[in-house]
């Protein structure tokens, strides 16, 4: 008798999808055990897609209010920056919020907070991880809010970058929806000195208000 040739019969990705428009249900479960999610949709076989199940939880997430975010505690979700007596003209400072582990943060507004000149004038900024900084030399601590740092000379100030449906009807700088920062994001307050060289301590604030969520989606 002559050499029987062994033809390999593995079924490789798309393969499967072709040969999966053309069974039932049973079939597929049968063919592909193990190896694909799928199921029955409209009358045919469908592929589970697990972007489609991520997306209603993400909604999810927001309908638990399971803390609240108001910057009553200071290194939680309010930090204070301080500019030291003496600190140089361009001088820069930062101070991170780090949302814990476990948990999942909907922002509504960030409040920034300058105070009078001292000598110097306070300027402030924040930066967000989730962002990747497109600029020449990128910033670790990810994308600035504000192209350039807010201040205001020389009686201080307070201003609000707010993350809700109405908030671009109040500034352009707004955005209509909450800001989503699971855990292990870093918040990082960047203040500087300008003008001249601080001749007392000047102290600014960034404080988070919104919720924690109850985190379904890492």
């Amino acid at each position: 008798m002559g050499e029987r040739k062994l033809v390999d019969k593995t079924a490789m990705p798309q393969q499967g999808v072709k040969a999966l428009q053309y069974m039932t249900l049973a079939q597929a479960e049968q063919a592909f055990n193990g190896v694909w999610l799928i199921g029955k949709y409209k009358g045919g076989l469908a592929k589970l897609d697990i972007d489609t199940i991520v997306a209603p939880l993400v909604l999810a997430e927001q309908l638990h209010i399971l803390g609240i975010l108001d910057g009553r505690e200071e290194d939680y979700d309010l930090q204070t920056i301080r500019i030291p007596n003496g600190a140089a003209i361009g001088a820069e400072v930062r101070e991170e919020l780090v949302v814990p582990s476990g948990e999942i943060w909907y922002v509504t507004a960030i409040r920034l907070i300058t105070p009078a000149d001292q000598g110097g004038t306070p300027a402030i900024n924040w930066r967000c991880s989730l962002w990747p900084d497109r600029a020449a030399t990128p910033d670790s601590a990810g994308q600035a809010f504000h192209d350039d740092p807010l201040s205001t000379s020389p009686g201080g100030d307070t201003w609000y970058d707010e993350f809700h449906p109405f908030a671009p009807s109040i500034s352009v700088f707004n955005k209509p929806v909450a800001l989503r920062l699971p855990a292990g994001t870093v918040i990082t307050a960047v203040v500087t000195n300008l003008n001249a060289v601080a001749t007392a301590n000047m102290d600014c604030t960034l404080a988070l208000k919104g919720y924690v969520g109850k985190a379904l989606v890492g």
